[in-house]
């Protein structure tokens, strides 16, 4: 494997069921990444979909310089996350979910910021399509976070940049949601740094949310619980 540059990106996009959104999703990633003349490359994980995913990704994009992975069954958003690390090999890694692609300000902002910080950590200015329920949720979640790891950044669960060498030293456990937390928590332990910024949040044009179902509130909860009791099991 060639040795990469420091300003090299590996673009994640991991998806479920979205045959509504992954065509037009994966061309905009394709198209803004392009533009901005950025050594990269992208790694599209289906995740055990059960609908035409996988068949419009590999009608559409089996051409493009991607790394294309199809799993068999459906592991969970951090599954998926996890594996496209593994399959990437650029020297900062970041992701976006399918229904809400890669804008010029949103890259931008990220590229500008490389460099001041081992994780890049955006935050949503406008949670756009939540529900009521949704952002009780989140501002729970948020909370206990923060109380519980001693965290104090302003959102744990939208797009991160990561320096590689995190991943010679943190292992991802969890294969859900809680999966961005765990990263971001096991970061602080090990001292790494982290840059906070905003960023816009694009309305999900279509198809349903599968993070935003009661189910997967749910697991988030139990998983986030889970791990933290653990490590008062690990203390003692």
């Amino acid at each position: 494997m060639e040795p990469t540059t420091s300003h090299s990106l590996s673009l994640i996009i991991p998806a479920y069921n979205e045959e509504t959104n992954i065509k037009e999703s994966v061309q905009t990633n394709i198209d803004v990444l392009r533009e901005s003349n950025i050594e990269h490359e992208i790694v599209i994980i289906d995740d055990g979909s059960k609908d035409r995913t996988r068949q419009i990704i590999e009608e559409n994009f089996s051409e493009v310089t991607a790394v294309i992975f199809h799993s068999k069954e459906n592991g969970g958003f951090g599954s998926a996350l996890k594996k496209g690390i593994q399959l990437s090999t650029k020297s900062y890694v970041f992701f976006v979910a399918v229904d809400s692609p890669l804008t010029k300000d949103v890259l931008d902002a990220f590229v500008s910021n490389i460099g001041k910080a081992d994780i890049l950590v955006s935050h949503r200015v406008d949670r756009k399509g939540y529900t009521h329920r949704m952002k009780l949720n989140s501002k729970l979640y948020h909370f206990l976070i923060s109380l519980l790891f001693g965290l104090s950044l302003k959102d744990y669960n939208w797009i991160q940049l990561y320096n590689r060498k995190l991943f010679d030293e943190i292992s991802i456990e969890n294969e859900y949601i809680f999966m961005l937390a765990e990263v971001l928590i096991k970061a602080k332990r090990r001292n790494f740094s982290f840059f906070e910024f905003p960023v816009e949040m694009q309305a999900r044009k279509g198809g349903s949310q599968t993070a935003a179902s009661l189910k997967a509130a749910i697991r988030t909860f139990f998983d986030l619980f889970s791990f933290y009791f653990k490590g008062l099991f690990k203390k003692q």
